[in-house]
């Protein structure tokens, strides 16, 4: 069953029960100061105290109200019976009053009594632990064929076809995580420490309708009819106690079946018999709910029963936790001596947990400064999360947390863990459990930090809020949060639109946003963190606003970005090349060549630039240049084809370049080619003649001679007006066509 189901906020529509619930407290002043619910569940000596949903009026705190009617004890038609239970109960109530521990059960309002009730007022409660092992022992009866082999009862048979097990009436349904055990053993465990070394009594009932679990799934100790108080010179040392009897009413005793053995054959007990307590309440757990010890409220079965204590103990042992067993059978041992006091038994391996460390301190985190509580949320805790049910998150954190979202002095250091809440709440998780309270925390006056917080990790929150609540509370929020004085906030809203910018109307991308980013960069334009986030959230949102506008606005605050930082390079970078690749930006080569590339162009020089920065922004810059260039080229074509009379208006360079002249075509005047082909014998010969040397120095010769012949002839051919590079090209020219000359000469 879910958490947020089984501990779900008790509403006022449940006051609205039935008559005869509403009729229970009649005459009983507590219905002056609560408000009185359905009954949810039951604790205390045989389940006689009914435990109710409730409310305070004064200020609609949640809260239980227990209410005992006293015609139950009248049914035990005994002369005064009715009056000892009455004064029993009673004195339970003050005694819990006075220990007042994290582990005790917590007392809103003293007991108030009427001619037919008793009642109080606690801290809110889900069920007692007897109310939830009652149904995992019926649970069990239904699934198999016979009970449950462990424990001192004889099996059962199965009941006949057909019939249906009948459940108990007071069973909870609810299913433990292995974490929550181990969290309640150990709370358990405090409990009984605080009552023996510091109450300095023996509580002589640690059973499961003395234990109750609190709609936070805190386990707390109650039912302190039978305490005893220890003798202060040695806390070790025995007490006399009165063993169980057949000659008193069974609701004015403890449960036999937790019982230690030392009470029932020896008349005493110490804060170890508290200890055989816990440890048959740790094997009826693991025993589906079943206690080891099923006397009937038969002192003759108990004793019966006891000695075959030891083998079933031994026998359920591979139930339990590997790091539990040594303990729990130790506890369980008919030797006090064997069993580990309270104190000790929080030291063992099974209780060394991060997360059960940190729910420890949750527990008390009311008793700590605001540093301690600082440190442990935005540490402790954020670490332990991971490691925590997430099941205890809703049950377990989530209600502390929400709980100190108005303390002002710690919200910051909340919020912390609350965006890991908002970040894996699911979508119904979120609007049921969630929604409300950031509400809350939207509309507080916030720490510079605590509005860091949110506006870093506003995309999560927006994800899971509903479009209209988006609308009507987180961006006004967001939109005030610029006109902040401080600088951290201003950035991180500058942030949070980076992120969130798909959830804003274009509109106030237009009319708000864009306005106060800018105004935002100009007051730190020398700061590097900020100019960077006012680059990334104009990069992002540009796509959203009107394109004269990001000429109009974005063009001018580029170019007063003088940060030679390469990361900021980069984005600048990257925005002008968005606007360059696309075309409906409207960037002109006018624009990129005379307010674009004189910023560019100087960060080639850039030292900070690593190789791929530098490659990159050459590239942008190329495609800017050719950009330039084609149309540069292609509007000078147009304007010679338009023109009458071009060459009036060239200048003498593209006048009179080779690519603007129509030469026909020319030979080479006075060159003779006759190809005639040379036997290998012959050049042999002639390499190794005397003379080769010389020959082919008169060849090299006669190669330049002609070269230069071509050169001065087609330099006279265009009129003279060969000058610079062009003659340089004819040289190259007529070296290649002339290159074979060599094999000319040789004939």
């Amino acid at each position: 069953m879910p958490a947020g189901t089984m501990f779900a906020k008790f509403k006022s529509a449940n006051v609205a029960a039935s008559t005869s619930v509403q009729n229970v407290a009649d005459g009983n002043p507590i219905t002056q100061y609560f408000e009185i619910g359905k009954p949810v569940a039951c604790a205390g000596p045989e389940l006689v105290w009914r435990i109710h949903d409730g409310y305070r009026k004064s200020d609609n705190k949640e809260c239980s109200i227990f209410i005992f009617e006293k015609k139950v004890a009248e049914k035990l038609h005994k002369p005064r019976r009715k009056e000892t239970i009455t004064e029993l109960l009673k004195s339970s109530v003050k005694t819990l009053e006075r220990f007042r521990h994290p582990r005790i059960l917590q007392i809103y309002h003293t007991v108030e009594e009427s001619a037919d009730t008793l009642a109080f007022a606690a801290e809110p409660i889900f069920a007692s632990l007897s109310n939830v092992l009652a149904f995992h022992e019926s649970k069990t009866y239904e699934n198999a064929s016979v009970a449950p082999a462990a424990g001192g009862g004889p099996a059962q048979a199965q009941p006949a076809a057909g019939a249906q097990p009948q459940r108990p009436a007071h069973a909870k349904e609810y299913n433990f995580l292995d974490m929550e055990l181990k969290y309640g053993f150990l709370q358990l465990t405090e409990a009984l420490s605080y009552l023996h070394y510091s109450g300095h009594v023996i509580h002589r009932n640690v059973c499961p309708s003395s234990i109750l679990i609190t709609k936070r799934g805190i386990w707390k100790l109650a039912g302190m009819e039978y305490v005893e108080r220890m003798n202060e010179t040695d806390l070790n040392s025995s007490i006399p106690c009165p063993p169980w009897s057949n000659r008193v009413s069974k609701m004015a005793q403890p449960n036999l079946d937790f019982m230690a053995p030392e009470t029932q054959t020896s008349s005493k007990c110490s804060l170890l018999s508290d200890m055989f307590s816990l440890g048959m309440v740790i094997c009826a757990v693991y025993n589906n709910g079943r206690p080891l010890i099923q006397a009937g409220n038969s002192t003759s079965n108990y004793a019966k029963q006891l000695e075959t204590l030891d083998d079933n103990v031994h026998k359920l042992m591979p139930r339990l936790p590997i790091a539990l067993q040594e303990a729990t059978s130790r506890m369980a041992s008919r030797d006090p001596t064997a069993r580990p006091t309270a104190q000790l038994l929080q030291l063992i391996k099974y209780f060394i947990d991060p997360a059960i460390n940190a729910l420890k301190f949750l527990d008390v985190v009311n008793m700590k400064d605001t540093q301690q509580k600082s440190q442990f949320y935005k540490t402790t805790l954020i670490e332990a999360m991971p490691l925590i049910p997430r099941k205890l998150w809703w049950q377990n954190l989530w209600p502390m947390l929400k709980s100190e979202i108005n303390n002002g002095e710690v919200l910051a250091a909340v919020l912390q863990p609350v965006m890991l809440f908002v970040q894996e709440a699911t979508h119904a998780e979120y609007d049921a459990l969630m929604s409300s309270t950031m509400k809350i925390v939207y509309n507080t006056p916030k720490s510079i930090q605590a509005s860091v917080t949110i506006l870093e990790n506003l995309h999560l929150i927006i994800e899971k809020t509903k479009p209209e609540d988006v609308t009507t509370d987180i961006m006004p929020m967001l939109f005030f949060s610029f006109d902040g004085s401080t600088i951290q906030v201003q950035s991180a809203a500058v942030v949070a639109v980076g992120n969130v910018f798909d959830s804003i109307a274009e509109l106030s991308i237009r009319r708000m946003v864009l306005p106060k980013v800018k105004m935002v960069f100009e007051k730190n334009i020398t700061d590097p963190k900020i100019v960077q986030n006012v680059l990334i959230c104009i990069e992002r949102v540009m796509d959203r606003m009107e394109r004269a506008q990001v000429m109009e606005e974005v063009l001018p605050l580029l170019a007063n970005v003088r940060i030679p930082d390469p990361d900021i390079i980069m984005r600048t970078v990257r925005i002008y090349h968005k606007m360059f690749a696309d075309k409906s930006y409207g960037l002109t080569v006018e624009t990129m060549a005379t307010n674009v590339l004189p910023l560019l162009i100087p960060h080639t020089v850039n030292p900070s630039l690593n190789f791929e920065q530098y490659c990159y922004l050459l590239e942008v810059l190329q495609q800017m240049l050719e950009a330039i260039d084609r149309q540069q080229r292609n509007k000078l074509k147009l304007d010679n084809l338009s023109m009458a009379s071009p060459e009036r208006h060239r200048t003498l360079r593209h006048q009179f370049s080779t690519d603007n002249m129509n030469a026909p075509p020319f030979n080479i005047p006075n060159l003779r080619i006759d190809q005639r082909k040379t036997s290998s014998a012959e050049d042999m010969a002639r390499k190794n003649s005397g003379g080769w040397l010389h020959a082919q120095h008169l060849e090299q010769r006669s190669v330049l001679i002609v070269v230069q012949h071509a050169v001065d002839t087609v330099a006279s051919h265009f009129h003279g007006f060969v000058i610079g590079s062009a003659r340089v090209w004819i040289w190259l020219a007529a070296a290649v066509g002339i290159w074979n000359v060599s094999t000319i000469l040789r004939t």
